[in-house]
This record gives structure tokens, C-alpha cells and sequence, in this order.
């Protein structure tokens, strides 16, 4: 009888733990499978802790199981916030520190133009003239980032082209933006997206997401 009842034990919180579905946060499924687990816990001692055990017996064991139950159901919820918090927190620090990398290394790419148009000797190229000559064959869509390591997720796009103005749009990948439904240059939604337009002037920044 033992035997049957861990069988039903493990095929039960089996069983729960896929209920959610298949998706990115494991939380929804553990929490499946943990209800599964307490019910299943509660159904065994009422089982074993059938007569011939005494009142006096059953009291005592159902007071510790309670007790130990809800400790373990506090901790289990607490390691559940806590780990939505550490995510939480982890994700603002990667979007502080993608939109760093994009106003560090964007604005530089750009100035550089600047200066060659501006140190340009003889008959001067327009400032698109320049910036193709940087980027040759770029074209408007286009991304001109070179990533610098394996997992870089930053694009930038050429979004205007022309003898007066070049403007760019630089995109993380898979960091989260301030506004979840914002559309993306590239289609995609909610990431972090910068532009950046320049002129003869200089460089104007504006933080689109």
C-alpha cells in the first residue's frame, strides 16, 4: 500500500507541475506542483493516521504537520517574491546599463563623421558623402553596429539618410524599454530604443523607449 501511495504521490505532483503549460517563468509551474504536494501531504497523514492511533496521537501529529506545512508554505512564498524581485532588479540594472552602452558608443560613431566633415579640405563632401564613406553601402534600415562580443544585443539602425542630416535609431534586443507596447524599429516591442540625428551642428540624442 506504501508503494501505491508514493506512486500516486509522484504521478500527482507530476501531473501539477506541467498543468501551467510550457513558458519562460518555472514559478507558475513549481507552484502547481507545490499545492499538489500539500494536498497530497494533508491525504497521506488523515491515511496513516487512522485508527488504531489514539486522539491524543492524531492531535500531535496534525498540529506538526500544520505547523511544518505553513512554515514551509511562508518560506515557499517568500522565495517566490524574492526571486521576482531579484528579477525585477536585475532587468531595471540591464536597461540602465544598455542605454549606457548606447549613449557611450553611438554618439562617439557619429561625432567621428562630424569631425571629418568638418576637416575636410578642398571641395567638401556632403555629410552623407562622409558618412558612407565610414559605412560603405549603408543604406536607410540598415544596422552599422559591429558587436563587440557574443551576446551584444544593441543594433543601430540607419532610420534618415541625407547630405544634411543622418539619423539613427539604436535598439537593445531583448531589454525591456520604460513602455511594454512600444513598437521597435525592427518590429519587435517594449525594448529599449534611442535615436540619434546628426547634423552639421552636432549631435541631438532623444530616448524614444
Amino acid at each position: 500500500m506504501l508503494l501505491l501511495w508514493l506512486i500516486c504521490g509522484f504521478v500527482l505532483v507530476s501531473v501539477a507541475f506541467f498543468i501551467p503549460g510550457d513558458q519562460a517563468e518555472v514559478w507558475p509551474n513549481l507552484n502547481s506542483a507545490g499545492i499538489a504536494a500539500f494536498l497530497y501531504l494533508l491525504a497521506l497523514v488523515g491515511y496513516t493516521m487512522r485508527k488504531p492511533f489514539g486522539r491524543k496521537a492524531q492531535i500531535t501529529v496534525w498540529a506538526a504537520t500544520l505547523v511544518t506545512l505553513g512554515a514551509l508554505g511562508m518560506h515557499w512564498t517568500g522565495m517566490d517574491s524574492m526571486s521576482h524581485w531579484q528579477q525585477k532588479t536585475l532587468l531595471s540594472i540591464r536597461e540602465v546599463i544598455g542605454r549606457g552602452i548606447i549613449r557611450a558608443e553611438v554618439p562617439e560613431s557619429l561625432l567621428t563623421v562630424l569631425d571629418t566633415f568638418h576637416h575636410q579640405k578642398g571641395k567638401k563632401a556632403t555629410l552623407q558623402q562622409v558618412f558612407m564613406n565610414q559605412y560603405p553601402g549603408t543604406k536607410v534600415g540598415d544596422n552599422i553596429h559591429k558587436p563587440n562580443h557574443e551576446t551584444d544585443s544593441l543594433r543601430v539602425y540607419v532610420s534618415s539618410l541625407s547630405d544634411t542630416l543622418i539619423a539613427v535609431t539604436a535598439q537593445e534586443m531583448y531589454v525591456k524599454g520604460r513602455e511594454r507596447s512600444f513598437k521597435n524599429f525592427n518590429e519587435r516591442v517594449g525594448m529599449v530604443q534611442e535615436r540619434f540625428t546628426l547634423t552639421a551642428k552636432g549631435v541631438r540624442h532623444e530616448s524614444e523607449n
